[in-house]
């Protein structure tokens, strides 16, 4: 079998990836978002896995603190708070409530929300939702789990 150019030099990345439509990346609504807010939703991105073409975790995304943590945030509040824009413009969807020993989750909207083994507090969809193109919805604070 035959190695591509690329690859032999050292020049190709492997691994995952997590593309990012040009349409959200040029979206007014994307502009307008804080580089926190920026930074968390590359963060969220990083846990989606894709298979065939389209994500096969979309609502099963945790930024709870240990794990954000991790990804060099120093603050919860920076962290709430770049949450509550990317739910303001509608970027990022809750997909469960988190509460007693669970952690809320979440969807990156211009994906579908996929099964996710049931955890969901809603159902899966087929189509992406397309909310992230119309103005931001009113501030409403989020909770953090």
């Amino acid at each position: 079998m035959a190695i591509s150019r690329a690859r032999a030099t050292g020049r190709r990345e492997s691994g995952a990836f997590a593309p990012m439509p040009c349409s959200v990346l040029s979206h007014p609504n994307f502009c307008s978002l804080s580089a926190k807010s920026v930074k968390l939703l590359v963060d969220m991105m990083e846990q989606l896995r894709f298979k065939k073409g389209g994500p096969v975790n979309n609502g099963d995304i945790c930024i709870a603190w240990k794990l954000m943590e991790k990804r060099g945030w120093k603050s919860k509040q920076t962290l709430r708070n770049a949450l509550n824009e990317l739910l303001r413009y509608r970027f990022v969807t809750v997909t469960r409530q988190g509460g007693r020993n669970k952690c809320s989750l979440y969807a990156i909207a211009w994906w579908s929300i996929d099964e996710c083994k049931g955890k969901l507090d809603v159902k899966s969809t087929r189509t992406p939702n397309s909310d992230w193109k119309n103005s931001p919805a009113p501030n409403v604070p989020a909770k953090q789990s």
